[in-house]
Order: C-alpha cells, then structure tokens, then sequence
C-alpha cells in the first residue's frame, strides 16, 4: 500500500502539470464565475437553479473529457518513457501499479471538483444576494452542493477507472482516449433515452451493467436545492468504489497478460 501511494503522489503532481488538463479546468471555472452574467439569456428558469446548472454541467461534461484525457496520458506516459517496465520489475506488483497510477488521477479529480463546486457556490450566493425576489422561492442548501460535488467525484472515479481499464490493453494513447470518450457516450445516451421514455432493451440492459450506469448519480442535483437523500448517497458512493474496483482488478490482471 505504501508503494502505491507513492505513485499515487507522483501520479498527482504529474497530473496537475499536464496542460490540456489544467486548461480544461480553467474554462470550467470561468464558465462557472461567469454563469451570473448569462442570467439574461434565462427564458424562465428559476434563478439559481439556472447558476447550479452552470456548476452542474461544468463538472459532468469537462469533468469526464478530464478523467478521461488525464488517465490516458498518466498510464501511457508510463509506457511511453519505458518506466513501467521499472515500476513493474520493483515489488510494487500490477494492482498497486494500477491503483497507485488511477490514485493519482482520483487526486487530480477531487480537486477539480472542489474547486468549481466552491466556485459554484460563490455564484449562487452572489445570485441569491444580489436579488432574492428572483430565487423563484428555493434556497440553496450548501451542504446538499458540498454531497453532490462529492458524488460527481465518485462518478468521475469511476469513468477514470474505465479509462485505466482501456489502457491495460490498449498500445495508443489517441486509441485510448477515443474508445473511453466512446463508452462514457454510449452511457450519456442511454441515460436521454430513458428519460424520453424509450422502451427498454436487452442490450441497453446489459451496456447498464458492462458499462458505468451514470444514472445513478443523477439523483444527487436534487440535493442543491433540497435535502440530502443519504440512501441514495451512499448507493452512489458503493457503486462507484465497486465498479473502480473492479477496473482495476481487471486493469492488473491485463498487465500480467501484457508485453512492455
């Protein structure tokens, strides 16, 4: 474990040096502080609300393209620059590689998510401040925000696990990234279709279990406004520490299988 956490570190402060990952951060953060400003382009939305959107969507779409993008290029740099090959003939063993590399993404993750979710908070103070008549009669619950910005983290956990999966067999970063963006697409559309009432199919049962149901995290944007469901809450949590889990078992079973 001690092992592992030392590549978590390292993974960590590799992370935070990438710069299409910071740069992807920083748009999602002006998109939050700005999210007031774009209150006149509002047809009818309940004000803050419409701010928690901004937070809300910053942290699902920018969020997933950066567990995605960060845990390709942190595992294969490390195959890249040959030091896999290092790490791996140590007795750090393939599941401590694996976790210790998904670890240091999960870091970079938490902070990206306390970050825009704080940045978040501040604007819909500042909307509810600047003009309580237009709250549309709800009060933020900053706790509610705090849980939900918590769940987000574990969904992004888990689709970061998905991409270490990839990258356990995968040879190419580009092939990587692509097949990742592709699950986590194929996810998001079946969460619209269920929404818009589409009957139910064998494969979309089965993508539901194969793939990251997403929709298990949805329930926790009620939490901003509302109170914190804590069955749903830790049901969220379970799932995406059983599912990242079991990523990453599958991930160091595949580097047993694997040619560096």
């Amino acid at each position: 474990m001690r092992r592992a956490y030392i590549i978590s570190a390292n993974t960590f402060r590799e992370a935070l040096r990438q710069k299409l990952i910071l740069l992807l951060a920083l748009v999602a953060l002006g998109l939050v502080a700005s999210s007031n400003y774009f209150l006149k382009l509002d047809l009818g939305h309940e004000r803050l609300k419409f701010v928690f959107d901004f937070t809300s969507g910053a942290l699902g779409f920018f969020g997933s393209i950066i567990a995605i993008v960060a845990t390709c290029q942190l595992f294969h740099s490390e195959f890249e620059n040959r030091t896999a090959i290092t790490l791996l003939s140590k007795p750090v063993g393939r599941l401590g590689f694996a976790c210790g590399k998904a670890g240091g993404a999960f870091a970079a993750l938490a902070l990206f998510c306390a970050v825009v979710s704080a940045c978040g908070c501040a604007m819909i103070a500042l909307a509810s401040g600047s003009a309580p008549a237009a709250a549309g009669g709800i009060s933020p619950n900053y706790a509610g925000i705090a849980v939900f910005a918590a769940i987000q983290w574990a969904k992004l956990c888990a689709i970061a696990s998905v991409s270490a999966l990839v990258c356990s067999v995968s040879t190419s970063l580009l092939f990587s990234v692509a097949v990742s963006l592709g699950i986590v697409a194929i996810c998001s559309m079946g969460g619209i279709s269920d929404a818009l009432g589409a009957p139910k199919t064998f494969m979309g049962d089965l993508s539901a279990v194969i793939f990251p149901n997403l929709k298990v995290f949805n329930a926790s944007e009620a939490f901003a406004f509302g109170a914190v469901d804590t069955g749903a809450s830790l049901a969220a949590f379970a799932y995406a520490a059983a599912y990242s889990a079991v990523c990453l078992a599958l991930s160091a079973w595949a580097f047993t299988k694997r040619e560096f």
